[in-house]
Formats: structure tokens, sequence, C-alpha cells
């Protein structure tokens, strides 16, 4: 993810406040790794990349290697370093015969084999996501997080953060 550097003065800047970048923004990219592998995260490796001499006294880049049940592995760059003309989100997954590339969630690529397929959508799926949750509202359907899944993600989160802390792997729970 290329999120842009952060102003001075941004609530994410002040990390007691806000918990930063990983607890505000990252969290999402944790939360779709644990939804898309369908896989619970056994241990975290994460760091930060401090800024340049003459810029925020604050972290606003963070790496992590997330290593989940299953043997899958999920690695996250989020950082404040590059150029506007590069896209905000970008992710590729690695499979059994399978290389999918997603820009933006507007632009999936597919190389499988041997031949490469690109699919465009017009949305990044905010007005399906609203939709899904105003029909659990009504009870016309389930909740469209399961409990246990937003758990997952979130202990996933505050581990990074930990890692991030204590300079560490950290290992979390499997969830029974």
């Amino acid at each position: 993810m290329f999120a842009g550097p952060l102003a001075p003065d941004h609530w994410y800047a002040n990390l007691e406040e806000s918990g930063g970048r990983v607890l505000g923004e990252a969290c999402h990219m944790l939360d779709y790794a644990c939804h898309v592998l369908e896989s619970q995260p056994v241990s975290v490796t994460a760091q930060t990349v401090w800024p340049a001499r003459g810029r925020n006294p604050f972290p606003d880049s963070v790496t992590a290697q997330v290593e989940f049940s299953d043997g899958s592995s999920f690695q996250l760059i989020y950082s404040a370093e590059g150029d506007f003309a590069f896209p905000k989100e970008t992710f590729r997954v690695f499979a059994s015969g399978l290389v999918a590339e997603c820009e933006n969630f507007m632009k999936l690529s597919l190389c499988q084999g041997r031949k490469q397929t690109t699919k465009k959508f017009a949305s990044k799926g905010h007005a399906e996501e609203v939709a899904a949750w105003l029909a659990f509202l009504k009870g016309e359907s389930a909740h469209p997080l399961p409990y246990e899944q937003s758990r997952r993600s979130m202990e996933l989160t505050f581990a990074v953060l930990e890692s991030i802390r204590e300079r560490k792997a950290v290992a979390l729970k499997l969830l029974g």
C-alpha cells in the first residue's frame, strides 16, 4: 500500500490517540489477508521505517510478515514513501498455478495456464458493503463479518503493533 506521507498534525500522527496507521489503515489489509486465506495467523514479525531527517517524528511506514496455520504467508508493505503516480493499493497473490494482481480494487489481472486475463470493475465494493450491512440491520441476512473472523484480524493488528514495539516476532493464539 502506498499511503503517502502524513502531515505532522494529522490525528494518525498522535500514536497515543489513534494507534497510528497500523490500527487506523493497515488493519484493513490484515483483515483482507485473514479473509482471503481463510486461515488463522500464528505469528507476525513487523517493523517500522522511521522517516528521513527533516520529516515527521513518528513512524509512517510499516512492513509485516505474517505466517498462517495452513502454511500460507502474507507480506504487508504499508509505505508513506513513493510517488503519487503509483497506485495506492496493489497486491499480488501467488497460489498453485495462479498469480493474481489487483490494482486499487478496480483492476484484476489473472495469470493461469500461461494466459493472462484482466477484469475491470466500476467500484471498489463500498456500495455492496453498505447494502450487506443494511440487510443485516433489517434482519434480512446474517452479519457480513462473523465475530471470530473480526476478532482474529484485530488480534493480528495488535500483534503487529506489539512486534514493532518489542522488535521481535509475536506468536498469536489459535482460536478454538
